[in-house]
């Protein structure tokens, strides 16, 4: 959308946006899923009383949690708010040079740059 915004509309349609988000709600199910499988095999194993909760994982499974779930969105969206910020200044760089280049009475305040 910021890249090239003609082009969001045509490339983005409501269809493929239900897609991306059903496919990332099933690949949040089946994440769990599969972390809470020693649970669900043979039900309240490890409940010491009723109502107990317990959630056993390893150090394996840790470690590819904290990945999957906190690292690897963080570096996904710290790469997307750089191609961001690069097409922000490229633009305002294009907006000044042709402010400059069309005007020289007016004046252009910072703040609208």
């Amino acid at each position: 959308a910021i890249c090239y915004p003609l082009h969001y509309f045509t490339k983005v349609k409501p269809k493929r946006v239900q897609v991306c988000v059903c496919l990332c709600w099933m690949f949040a199910a089946l994440y769990t899923g599969l972390l809470l499988k020693n649970n669900l095999q043979p039900p309240g194993r490890y409940n010491s009383c009723i109502g107990e909760c317990v959630y056993e994982i390893n150090y394996i499974a840790n470690l590819f949690d904290l990945i999957i779930s906190f690292i690897f969105p963080i570096i996904v969206i710290v790469i997307l708010y750089i191609r961001i910020f690069g097409v922000v200044v490229y633009q305002a760089r294009a907006m000044r040079s042709h402010i400059v280049v069309v005007t020289t009475k007016v004046t252009v305040k910072k703040s609208e740059m």
